[in-house]
């Protein structure tokens, strides 16, 4: 119950903030006007922003489980299509690595890595595409784990 007295008041507010009719029957039964426009007039535009920002966050909160899970699915198809296009950026590291002037084993460990980081974006894609979503946190962990690793190894050949 306790809860529910904030959004009350909220909507009591923005009732009075949106009856110009009984502004103008409040005038005209006498009482004075001064001239000079009511705060909340001069700031109406942010009022109105601020209560559309509330009316959007408590849609949220009150979201059904279908839409919540809607939601979810579109998060998911996203992560899907980005790990689609680090995978994608992972054979370009490895396009580019000719170029580098590795040493041998420089070149193994550089390829092991790259396999790696590519083997684990399939595997994201894989995890978002089933909507496994209580997955994906710990593969991004590891995604950035193998990341962190091969800067620490090779960083000053890209400075």
């Amino acid at each position: 119950m306790k809860n529910i007295y904030p959004i009350l008041v909220l909507l009591a507010l923005a009732a009075a903030c949106s009856a110009p009719e009984q502004r103008r029957q409040q005038s005209s039964a006498g009482w004075r006007e001064t001239g000079t426009p009511a705060l909340h007039a001069v700031r109406d535009g942010k009022l109105r922003e601020l209560m559309d920002r509330m009316d959007s966050l408590m849609q949220e909160r009150f979201m059904t489980e279908t839409q919540i899970d809607m939601q979810r699915r579109k998060y998911a198809r996203q992560i899907a299509e980005t790990a689609q296009s680090l995978a994608a950026n992972v054979d370009a590291i490895i396009a580019s690595l000719p170029g580098l002037n590795l040493t041998a084993d420089e070149q193994v460990a550089f390829r092991a890595l790259a396999a790696k980081l590519r083997s684990e974006m399939d595997l994201l894609q894989r995890q978002a595409e089933s909507n496994l979503i209580d997955q994906i946190n710990d593969n991004l962990h590891e995604i950035n784990t193998t990341c962190t690793s091969c800067h620490a190894l090779f960083r000053k050949l890209g400075d």
